[in-house]
């Protein structure tokens, strides 16, 4: 479980990092990176960094890596009378839409939106409703990307809705008259 807690958080790293490197650099400044901060043999770094690799110059996951994108972007806001608090691991905000990704770095991946735990939607819909309050004027989305897949996960705005902080499903609202 330690081992794949540090992969996780170095695969992170690496996505964070190494999308604001020239391409043609980015091999051996993951490797160099891996060798000073980790006791992992060169076997393992190499897994590593050919995953994250693989990921980043995946072009189905161009938009999130390019250089519009914001990397571990901090979220906060007051939604729902609830402080919310954290951050994306990649923002990126166009005049037409706003799209906040987290990355999932466990082995296990969905096989569709209905495989994703709750507690990842809820994650996602905390997200989404904050930046839905700076961002009014465009639709905010929100993806997983589960990185051993590598596989891109949308989270519709449905189900995103009754995971929102302070939203209240409407037969909550009813009031019962005696």
């Amino acid at each position: 479980m330690r081992a794949a807690a540090e992969r996780g958080t170095l695969l992170h790293t690496l996505f964070e990092r190494l999308p604001g490197t020239p391409p043609a650099e980015r091999r051996e400044a993951a490797l160099s990176w891996l060798a000073r901060v980790t006791s992992l043999d060169s076997i393992e770094s190499e897994e590593i960094v050919d995953h994250a690799l693989s990921v980043i110059d995946d072009p189905a996951f161009g938009a999130i890596f390019s250089a519009e994108a914001l990397a571990e972007a901090p979220l906060a806001g007051v939604v729902g009378g609830q402080v919310i608090a954290g951050t994306a691991d990649r923002l990126l905000i166009t005049p037409h839409q706003v799209l906040v990704v987290d990355f999932k770095t466990g082995r296990r991946v969905p096989r569709d939106v209905d495989g994703v735990p709750e507690a990842h939607v809820a994650q996602m819909a905390a997200y989404v409703a904050v930046l839905e309050a700076l961002f009014a004027d465009r639709p905010v989305r929100a993806a997983l990307l589960y990185t051993s897949g590598p596989r891109l996960i949308a989270v519709p705005p449905a189900m995103l809705a009754s995971y929102k902080p302070g939203y209240q499903a409407p037969e909550d609202n009813l009031v019962v008259a005696g």
